[in-house]
């Protein structure tokens, strides 16, 4: 097995409020703040951290992580640039990434073991925040939504601790490769039969996918 440790650069939490940017007003606990002191997280996520979305949350989606190789690359098309939980991630994370993390991965983080479950699906409220009307497309189409952890063990952890790789899915199945049949190559059978063949794979999003290989209806994205 590989021996492979990723630096944690922020951990992060937030506070639900009622945001306005331009023209839009919603709930979001998009603004997060680094934390450094120990800090407890449970199957449902962090302590002192909120979800406002529905679809944001729960077992399957306890964490989101966000890679910080891509920052550089957003500092000079984002108004309002921020270097710490610059998308609202729970956990800004260097070297991790879409192409390397693989759905069903488990890492150890301080007390806790968690498991990547699926991509981030970027939203409109990223846009609102940055002012930049074509967010969602630029993530969607570069490919650097960041994604989602469970946790199958709960612990304390800090922003000290490394994501440390305890144990590679077999079936090697990239968050790259999800986005690509979520977004892109939406009805090819052999990609969609690998990726539904993860076991670790979130059941919302399975759900997704497995119309997208029963059918051949376009759903527009984006």
């Amino acid at each position: 097995m590989k021996n492979l440790k990723y630096q944690v650069k922020s951990l992060n939490v937030g506070k639900i409020e009622t945001l306005t940017y331009g023209n839009r007003t919603f709930e979001s606990a998009i603004r997060k703040k680094s934390v450094k002191e120990p800090i407890f997280l449970s199957k449902t996520g962090f302590m002192s951290d909120e979800q406002a979305y529905e679809h944001h949350g729960g077992e399957d989606k306890a964490i989101c992580l966000y890679p910080y190789d891509y920052y550089s690359y957003w500092s000079d098309i984002l108004n309002n640039f921020s270097n710490t939980a610059l998308f609202g991630e729970n956990l800004t994370v260097k070297g991790l990434k879409e192409d390397n993390a693989h759905i069903g991965d488990i890492y150890t983080f301080g007390e806790a073991i968690i498991q990547v479950s699926e991509p981030r699906n970027p939203c409109y409220k990223l846009a609102a925040k940055y002012e930049v009307p074509n967010m969602v497309i630029r993530m969607r189409d570069t490919g650097y939504t960041g994604f989602l952890l469970r946790v199958l063990k709960e612990g304390m952890v800090t922003s000290n601790d490394d994501l440390e790789l305890l144990e590679e899915h077999p079936q090697q199945v990239s968050v790259s490769l999800v986005n690509d049949v979520k977004f892109f190559d939406r009805f090819n059978k052999e990609k969609l039969e690998k990726v539904l063949s993860v076991d670790a794979l979130s059941e919302s999003l399975r759900a997704i996918l497995l119309k997208q290989f029963q059918s051949k209806t376009t759903n527009l994205w984006g």
